[in-house]
């Protein structure tokens, strides 16, 4: 590998990590808004899932009627949710690249949610992310591409002779 294939490589590298860490971002940030709408606070983060603000303002509203029980499932499918987007940033970062496409077709499911109810900041925030993990994921492929062509002349390299250095006395 040449320098420059290593400095490339590093950025490709750095970029696909950083765009499959907004996963485990929305995972955790999801899970604390969910857990301070169940308990009656007032805000949320930006970068939480509109499904689990659903779930927990149904269970909220149901808690009247029905009792408590509605927010204990509530925080179960909740949990249930970010566990999944945490799942598919972890197998992401371990370069599996189907779970990165399948968080991201996810999160933009996500965000058509919000697209519905006209929730424009949330847009405004699903489209960002989108946008750094669509960019994340690219740099994985090249990063990829790259890998295999350097394996490709590394054994090419390898199975010619090395030329000999003329002795000298």
């Amino acid at each position: 590998m040449f320098e420059n294939d290593y400095g490339h490589h590093a950025e490709l590298n750095q970029r696909y990590r950083s765009g499959a860490n907004w996963l485990y971002w929305i995972a955790g940030l999801t899970l604390i808004t969910s857990i301070v709408g169940l308990l009656g606070g007032g805000w949320r983060f930006f970068l939480s899932l509109g499904v689990t603000q659903l779930i927990d303002g149904i269970a909220v509203y149901a808690a009247d009627s029905l009792g408590e029980a509605t927010k204990v499932i509530a925080i179960v499918l909740d949990i249930f949710i970010t566990a999944m987007f945490a799942g598919f940033a972890y197998l992401a970062n371990k370069r599996q690249l189907w779970a990165y496409v399948a968080g991201m077709i996810v999160f933009l499911l996500d965000g058509l949610l919000s697209l519905a109810i006209f929730d424009w900041i949330g847009i405004l925030v699903h489209g960002f992310v989108l946008f750094m993990m669509i960019r994340g994921y690219m740099a994985g492929r090249e990063m990829l591409v790259l890998e295999r062509e350097l394996a490709q002349s590394a054994q090419a390299g390898a199975g010619q002779p090395q030329p000999q250095a003329e002795p000298t006395y």
